[in-house]
């Protein structure tokens, strides 16, 4: 053989050593472990649909109260207008004072409240989607973050909605513990930290769940039981110390104040009014209605669990998904039958009603749903998208032609409307279930796009009390005390930013007696029938009531002295003639 003719033969053995299905010479890509990246890929959809705008929204409510409490000092409950709230429990309100503390000297923020509340709801998701990643089942933890952090209710995360997650999250806790048949002292302090954050409403929650699942390794035991005991006890020395044993008792009996609210009438109007009030308010048959309201645009797939497929994948991991089912219930009907426990049992309602959902969806990812339970979840997906397709097409008349100044925000919400059409039209043509999941997780971004992006800033300037709360604060001097007659609403007082104290008579604005100008907030025929016996008052601003019918609202202030907060005098008021 030539040299020419060897050469081809050389290159040919060089080709044959370097190929990748030769022996020794193997390329494989080694992707990493599910388990590894499937509780960092939850947190960061917690992070993308919880904490970006978390503190955008203004306070209003419970909310508001929380908020005030947190401007006042640490006890063991909750100062509003200088008195103690039965509903106000120590522990939310000492964490909101640590973030408000924070804050600016004299500019209350509602990251005060928000950010705990939306921190808990994203901690309290975390902590079950982590079980399920133990257990091998990443595909039912992915759609649990999607149908958990992607739900209205963690979008919103107001407790003034009736979903108390900083409570929620403590009862999470415990029930985690007691899920993974570990009835132990961590169990019990998580009762315990719900109890401070809630009251003995959690604790009935966790309670009925332990006698609803029924195991030994996971039932009443000393360690369990003592940690809460303890607590509540301490709490209610504490009390009749700090505060008297009138709060401490009124704060123990507080919810069974708020009755049944059997009243509300069951016709087309009711219903619609039923399901849009917060959890904790309205008929109590309406409770689950709102659940499934608040899990939305994913809880409507918990139904598919009447399927064999999603049975069988609810028994596939343990039994985690049937316990988180059993809870559910036991929660549902302890929010029914007992007055008060709507908040407390709301949240671990709709984690168990979020987790039906993820073992739905995870079933039609993996292509495991019945020839006729295929039918159903493509009919579901159908009708969801359907509607949500004649809501993009009148949302994005909205915000592209009525209200010009989210036409950035509605043209991607249109974009995204499209997607998610073309996605389930797909699905169809394909008879892929895997598309149809698609179009659903796609429908949690839009509305997520449209909450931050539209819903909040303009319930925030038409419906809530901030701007004319904040429009009052600048007429104060940062921690200016501001004297009313009566209790103002919550969440006006909370954007004034200053602390606000109740007079009981007219006459008592003098007392003490400091030479200091003091500011009072009035109605118009509050101001116009000042008693002469009382410290004579200047008209400072006049502000027109925020909603029609409304009355004026009139901040005077008496003779005196203004000082900042550092003993700096600012002016020196006449006497009002």
């Amino acid at each position: 053989m030539s040299r020419v003719d060897e050469m081809p033969a050389a290159r040919a053995e060089v080709g044959r050593r370097f190929r990748a299905d030769a022996d020794g010479g193997k390329l494989v890509l080694k992707l990493p472990d599910a388990r590894a990246w499937a509780g960092p890929a939850v947190l960061l959809l917690g992070v993308a649909y919880v904490l970006v705008g978390g503190a955008a929204a203004d306070l209003s409510g419970k909310d508001a109260r929380l908020g005030i409490a947190a401007s006042e000092g640490f006890g063991p409950l909750g100062q509003v207008y200088g008195h103690w709230r039965p509903d106000v429990w120590p522990l939310p309100a000492a964490i909101a004072r640590l973030v408000f503390l924070t804050g600016e000297a004299g500019k209350p923020e509602t990251g005060a409240v928000m950010w705990p509340m939306a921190v808990a709801g994203l901690l309290a998701g975390w902590l079950v989607a982590r079980r399920f990643v133990a257990l091998g089942r990443t595909t039912a933890a992915l759609m649990f973050g999607f149908a958990w952090f992607g739900s209205i209710a963690l979008m919103d995360h107001a407790g003034a909605r009736g979903f108390d997650f900083l409570s929620g999250l403590a009862t999470i806790a415990a029930l985690d513990r007691l899920l993974s048949r570990r009835s132990d002292w961590l169990a019990g302090l998580f009762a315990s930290a719900a109890f401070l954050c809630g009251g003995w409403p959690p604790l009935l929650v966790i309670g009925l769940s332990v006698l609803v699942l029924g195991r030994r390794d996971a039932d009443f035991s000393f360690k369990l039981v003592a940690p809460p005991v303890v607590t509540a006890i301490a709490w209610f020395f504490w009390t009749i110390e700090t505060a008297s044993a009138e709060a401490a008792a009124a704060a123990l009996v507080w919810p069974l104040t708020q009755g049944m609210a059997w009243s509300l009438p069951s016709s087309a109007l009711g219903w619609v009014a039923a399901i849009t009030m917060p959890i904790d308010q309205g008929a109590a048959w309406a409770v689950p209605f709102k659940l499934l309201l608040a899990g939305l645009p994913l809880s409507p797939f918990a139904l598919l669990l009447f399927g064999r497929s999603s049975r069988e994948g609810m028994q596939a991991d343990g039994g985690l998904a049937l316990d988180w089912g059993r809870v559910a219930l036991a929660a549902v009907v302890c929010g029914v039958v007992v007055p008060g426990a709507a908040s407390a049992a709301a949240v671990p309602a709709l984690a168990g009603l979020r987790v039906a959902s993820a073992v739905a969806l995870a079933a039609a990812w993996n292509r495991r749903l019945a020839a006729g339970e295929g039918r159903a979840f493509l009919a579901v997906t159908t009708g969801m998208v359907v509607a949500w397709t004649s809501l993009t097409v009148y949302a994005t008349y909205i915000l592209t032609i009525v209200f010009t100044y989210y036409r950035p925000v509605g043209i991607v919400f249109a974009v995204g409307g499209v997607g998610v059409a073309a996605l389930l039209w797909r699905a169809f043509e394909t008879r892929s279930a895997r598309r149809a999941v698609a179009a659903m997780l796609l429908m949690t971004a839009c509305l997520k796009l449209v909450h931050a992006g539209f819903y909040v800033p303009e319930w925030s300037y038409r419906y809530g009390q901030g701007p004319w709360g904040r429009a009052i604060g600048q007429w104060l001097l940062p921690h200016w005390t501001l004297h009313t007659q009566h209790e103002w609403p919550e969440d006006l007082m909370w954007a004034v930013g200053r602390p606000v104290r109740l007079l009981s008579s007219p006459q008592h604005l003098a007392f003490p007696e400091t030479g200091e100008s003091r500011h009072v907030l009035l109605l118009e025929s509050e101001f116009e029938n000042w008693p002469e016996s009382a410290p004579k008052l200047l008209k400072v601003a006049t502000f027109e009531p925020p909603m029609p019918f409304g009355n004026r609202r009139i901040l005077a202030r008496t003779e005196g002295t203004l000082t900042t907060p550092s003993g700096r005098l600012v002016s020196r008021v006449p006497a009002p003639e």
